[in-house]
C-alpha cells in the first residue's frame, strides 16, 4: 500500500512539475463596478461622508495587469497592475473642503489612480497543482479632489487639489489549477500600515483558459476586490484626509503566451 501510494506522489509531482512554465506573460483588460464607502477630512472641518455627503455612488472603472515569468533563479519575476477609480456626482448636503463650505449640489470629483510594480519569486510553482508568489509590491497612488459650486461668503468658486503617495506593499499570490480543468482559483493580497497610513488591496478570482490554441491561449477572469485607502494629510502634500474603501465585483479578459 506505502508503494501504490508513493508512486501516486510522485506521479502527481512529475506531472504538475511538466505543467511548470520555464517562461510565461500573461495579461488581463477588464471592468471593476467600484462602490466607494468611508469619509473625508479636510484641516479642522467636520470629516464629510463620500456617499450621504458627496453623492458618491458605484462606477465601473478601468483595470489591465501584466505579469512576465522566467526561468532565472535569482532575478525576481515581474508583474505590473493598473486601476483607475473614478467618481463625480452633486453633493447631496453642504460640504467643507479647501477652507470653503459648499452648498448641496455642488459638482465634486475623487480621482484613485494606481499604478503597482511587483516583483515576486515563485515559492511553489504548479506544485500539485498549487502556486504560491511572495514578493514587493511598489504602489503609486496619483489623486484629484475637486469641488466647484455655491461657496459661503464668495459665489461661485473651484477647489481642485491634486496630490499622490508611493507605498511599498507586501505582496503575496496563492493560486489552485483545479485538476483536469481548466478553471484556476486565485487570492492576492497586498498591504502596509505605518503612521496614520493603511492601504489594503485585495482580491479573489476564477479564471478559465481556452488551450484549444497551443501558443496564444485566451481565457476569462471573474473576481471580487476589495482595497482600503488610509492616507494620512501629512504623507500626500495636502491638508486633507483620506479613511475609504472601493470594493465590487470584476471581470475582464485574459491572455496567456
Amino acid at each position: 500500500m506505502k508503494k501504490i501510494l508513493s508512486i501516486a506522489a510522485m506521479t502527481a509531482l512529475m506531472t504538475t512539475a511538466a505543467h511548470a512554465d520555464l517562461m510565461r506573460i500573461e495579461g488581463a483588460v477588464g471592468v471593476w463596478e467600484t462602490a466607494p464607502s468611508g469619509n473625508v477630512k479636510y484641516g479642522n472641518y467636520p470629516a464629510f461622508d463620500v456617499n450621504d455627503v458627496a453623492g458618491f455612488d458605484t462606477t465601473t472603472n478601468m483595470y489591465a495587469w501584466v505579469y512576465l515569468k522566467h526561468p532565472v533563479p535569482i532575478i525576481p519575476n515581474v508583474r505590473l497592475e493598473y486601476v483607475d477609480p473614478k467618481f463625480d456626482a452633486k453633493t447631496e448636503k453642504v460640504l467643507s473642503y479647501g477652507d470653503y463650505t459648499f452648498s448641496a449640489g455642488a459638482s465634486n470629483a475623487l480621482t484613485l489612480t494606481q499604478y503597482d510594480a511587483v516583483l515576486y519569486y515563485n515559492i511553489l510553482d504548479n506544485t500539485l497543482w498549487t502556486t504560491i508568489d511572495l514578493g514587493l509590491d511598489v504602489k503609486y497612488i496619483d489623486g484629484n479632489y475637486n469641488i466647484s459650486g455655491n461657496a459661503s461668503g464668495v459665489g461661485s468658486y473651484t477647489v481642485d487639489q491634486d496630490f499622490d503617495i508611493v507605498m511599498p506593499l507586501a505582496y503575496v499570490r496563492g493560486r489552485i489549477q483545479i485538476p483536469v480543468t481548466n478553471i484556476g482559483v486565485e487570492a492576492i493580497v497586498r498591504g502596509i500600515s505605518y503612521s496614520d497610513n493603511t492601504v489594503v488591496d485585495a482580491e479573489i478570482k476564477l479564471d478559465y483558459t481556452m488551450d484549444f490554441v497551443p501558443v496564444i491561449q485566451p481565457g476569462l477572469e471573474l473576481g471580487y476586490r476589495y482595497q482600503q485607502v488610509k492616507l494620512d494629510a501629512g504623507s500626500i502634500g495636502i491638508n486633507a484626509n483620506f479613511d475609504t474603501t472601493f470594493s465590487g465585483l470584476y471581470g475582464g479578459i485574459m491572455v496567456r503566451f
